[in-house]
């Protein structure tokens, strides 16, 4: 986990203090490169080469590197360069992406697995490259007009070096408040874009001239389909999963995993095998796993760090604080009690390993049984009779997506359903239904989990890494027929063949998937009177219809409030004030027009 802050043209003076907002993603060291012109800035979390050789920005005879993230395979592609006569100093996998640029430029992208977001200078074409990886672990934010740029891993730091008022874009909030997570390259912002995964977005620095292109798309390849696996195949698949498990321990440092209780996160702990894997849970027997995850590590010399998350607090005053770090808000309550874990976490290590993408990657959600008809649960059982009038898939997948009624703002435009649907289509590469929801999730509803992890752990100086999200598993994955991933009323069964002797059946059995569950509800309604101050004087109470707002919780599950309340402490952070009452209905209007 590091910190990047890019600038370039533009009025206002470059300094240090400008990375006070990057210091908790990397309080290690800090460093600066300039030409005069360009200004590149970087904050670093010491995981790989601790010693100042790590120091960023990097420097060769061609080009400047600043750089997040980890290389899992830095090692073997030191031995291709220096099997061309490259002369690498093997401290650290930053040195290694600096010279393998130099050498193969955007080609090496393909051969590397983990996960990092980068900007690299190439001092003679005066051109800057912006670089995420395939699967969007880590972000990278850009501002750029004729007359200047800004490129950081922070919205935040973004907006605090623009020249220009930010605008804020009621398309992407319109998805936000739909599903908790937005399309493309969008952020809140119009003049503030992401890099997509798997993408790089050039610019030239002298003419102004920018351009974004795909470098691999890893959700759809083209590759010849198997069936259910099985005999040697089982074999193949479970020692690659192992492998990528286990390459995602490289570190200097010792590292932790989470262990939930479930089966991604127990898998990872199994095979990574850490002194202390760490477990939250709270009082509600509803929202508590301790008892598998107890069984996960059981018999071994594991030890289990059980963090009891906090049940009594000022909702309203919480989540402002959070919000001071969660500059990109997205899907979910799992914020608060991940905050706590990650708290204690930040206490012994400084790398923790997830099971993110591991429901995206076999097939883990209930959405998809319920979208191609059929109900095996008895909590779905009222969202599907809302389905079953709905005769198209996308229709119902669309539906077990929602989140809340987004009427309650006057800035929402249903043009943020057809957005849904024509993104499905875009996902549709045959007939296969399961496969485009699939596909779906695994680009889209992922990016949310992992902007998350991202900034939860960067608010905890901690680098969180996905270790099922290995390009080499993910690409193996993606070659079994879609229907591999559906046998009646299992959810993930290849990923229940896979950890078969790997984990306790207890676990690998399990029918009652909980995902780490929040009684959100339950803290909203106790902080009801606190909620309803925080919206009645927001200078942003225009863009609410609060006619329509009722704002405690139906259930203890309910995440409406929820959403309501960060998307106006983060307006409150970080916009500025419409100019008029009237300007967000008017955009309404005019979308739908």
């Amino acid at each position: 986990m590091c910190g990047i802050l890019v600038r370039y043209g533009g009025e206002r003076p470059f300094h240090h203090r400008l990375l006070r907002s990057l210091q908790k993603r990397g309080p290690d060291q800090i460093g600066f490169w300039t030409n005069g012109k360009l200004h590149m800035g970087h904050a670093r979390l010491s995981i790989i080469g601790l010693d100042e050789r790590g120091i960023e920005p990097l420097e060769s005879s061609t080009h400047v590197l600043a750089y997040n993230g980890e290389i899992y395979n830095f090692h073997e592609i030191n031995q291709r360069l220096r099997a061309e006569g490259v002369d690498v100093d093997e401290s650290n996998d930053a040195i290694t992406l600096l010279h393998a640029w130099g050498r193969w430029g955007p080609a090496i992208l393909t051969e590397l697995t983990g996960f990092w977001a980068f900007t690299i200078y190439d001092k003679q074409a005066n051109k800057l490259t912006l670089v995420r990886d395939q699967l969007g672990i880590k972000p990278l934010y850009y501002w750029h007009t004729r007359q200047g740029t800004a490129v950081s891993s922070l919205l935040r730091s973004v907006l605090e070096v623009m020249d220009e008022p930010p605008e804020l874009d009621y398309q992407a909030l319109s998805e936000y408040v739909r599903y908790q997570f937005t399309f493309g390259d969008k952020t809140f912002f119009r003049q503030i874009k992401k890099v997509p995964a798997g993408h790089l977005v050039e610019i030239d620095l002298g003419t102004g001239e920018l351009t974004s292109k795909c470098y691999e798309d890893i959700f759809a390849l083209d590759a010849p389909l198997s069936r259910r696996p099985a005999g040697d195949e089982v074999k193949e698949l479970r020692e690659l999963l192992v492998q990528c498990v286990l390459d995602s321990t490289i570190s200097d440092t010792s590292f932790t995993t989470f262990c939930s209780g479930g089966m991604d996160s127990s898998l990872i702990t199994s095979v990574a095998r850490p002194e202390i894997a760490y477990h939250c849970n709270y009082s509600d027997p509803e929202c508590n796993e301790t008892f598998y995850a107890q069984q996960v590590v059981a018999g071994t010399p594991t030890r289990l760090f059980v963090v009891n998350a906090r049940e009594e607090f000022n909702l309203v005053s919480r989540l402002k604080d959070i919000v001071e770090d969660f500059d990109e808000p997205t899907i979910g309550s799992v914020v608060l009690p991940l905050d706590d874990l990650l708290f204690q976490v930040k206490r012994r290590y400084k790398v923790i390993l997830t099971g993110t993408g591991g429901d995206e990657l076999f097939g883990g959600y209930v959405r998809y049984q319920l979208a191609l008809g059929a109900c095996y649960q008895d909590s779905y059982r009222a969202l599907y009779a809302r389905m079953r009038p709905l005769s198209a898939v996308v229709d119902r997948f669309e539906l077990a997506h929602r989140k809340g009624d987004p009427t309650m703002y006057k800035f929402y435009s249903p043009s943020a359903e057809q957005s849904f649907k024509e993104t499905f289509d875009s996902c549709r590469l045959n007939g296969n239904d399961l496969e485009t929801m699939l596909r779906f999730d695994r680009r889209y509803f992922l990016t949310g989990l992992l902007n998350i992890d991202d900034k939860m752990c960067g608010r905890h100086s901690l680098e969180s890494r996905p270790s099922f999200l290995h390009q080499k598993l993910v690409r193996r994955v993606q070659t079994l027929d879609p229907m591999a991933f559906s046998r009646n009323s299992d959810l993930k069964p290849v990923l229940r063949i896979l950890g078969e002797g790997l984990i306790p059946a207890s676990v690998l059995h399990r029918t009652d998937k909980m995902g780490f569950t929040t009684p959100v509800g339950t803290f909203i309604n106790r902080s009801s009177h606190l909620v309803r101050e925080q919206i009645m004087n927001s200078r942003f109470q225009n863009l609410y219809d609060l006619r329509r707002m009722n704002l405690t919780a139906e259930t203890k599950f309910s995440r409406e409030v929820f959403g309501l309340l960060m998307l106006d402490l983060w307006l409150n952070r970080y916009a500025v004030r419409p100019s008029q009452p009237a300007a967000a209905e008017h955009h309404r209007t005019g979308t739908e027009s």
